[in-house]
């Protein structure tokens, strides 16, 4: 699989191109364009960045925060560039929700640093998750302090610090498709869900 290409390190994505797609192939198609001028050494940077922003943690939950990292990151990369789209969905709108992506993307990743590229391909990653997949930019199962993760419940995706990282700038959580998880556990949430379930069945079918 040779989508790689290892010869243009200086190049900037063009933010405003990214906000004029309407259409999700035409979306996907430019997403692709642009990581594909990214190279392997560019995802196992990210995660040597990654590492040493959280290793001060426990080596526990450091250990599940780089896991998922790696699926958010590498993962997310790969299923980008192998994605393909059926026509009926390619033809589907996007968010219009992507033109404020695209202006926190170019804020974020024109600041003049060293850190741009990579911050460039973070973008790219959770562009494809949130407006092409409909999923949170970071997987099921990513945990957050205070013990919650990222959980997906009968379609639904639920996040323990959507409201919390709300308005942050580097955050994704204003574009994320998530839910603030309730305040009641999975266990709770799953009996009440049961519960309504068979309430519904007696009244309309057994009333």
């Amino acid at each position: 699989m040779r989508f790689w290409n290892r010869f243009e390190k200086n190049h900037l994505v063009d933010w405003h191109r990214l906000s004029r797609r309407r259409k999700k192939g035409d979306l996907l198609a430019f997403l692709k364009e642009e990581a594909g001028r990214f190279t392997p050494d560019d995802l196992n940077l990210m995660m040597i960045h990654y590492d040493a922003k959280i290793k001060d943690l426990p080596a526990e939950y450091r250990g599940e925060l780089a896991r998922f990292a790696r699926i958010q990151i590498t993962d997310g990369y790969n299923r980008l560039m192998t994605k393909n789209l059926s026509p009926v969905h390619a033809k589907m709108k996007v968010s219009p929700a992507l033109h404020k992506f695209a202006a926190a993307a170019k804020k974020e990743c024109s600041k003049g640093t060293a850190g741009d590229r990579l911050r460039s391909l973070k973008y790219l990653i959770a562009a494809f998750a949130v407006f092409i997949e409909n999923e949170p930019p970071h997987p099921v199962g990513m945990p957050f302090p205070g013990g919650g993760c990222v959980e997906r419940y009968e379609g639904i995706y639920y996040c323990p610090v959507k409201e919390a990282w709300d308005g942050i700038d580097d955050a994704f959580c204003s574009f994320c498709p998530a839910l603030q998880t309730p305040d009641i556990s999975r266990e709770e949430r799953e009996s009440a869900s049961k519960e309504e379930k068979l309430t519904n069945y007696f009244y309309n079918y057994h009333g």
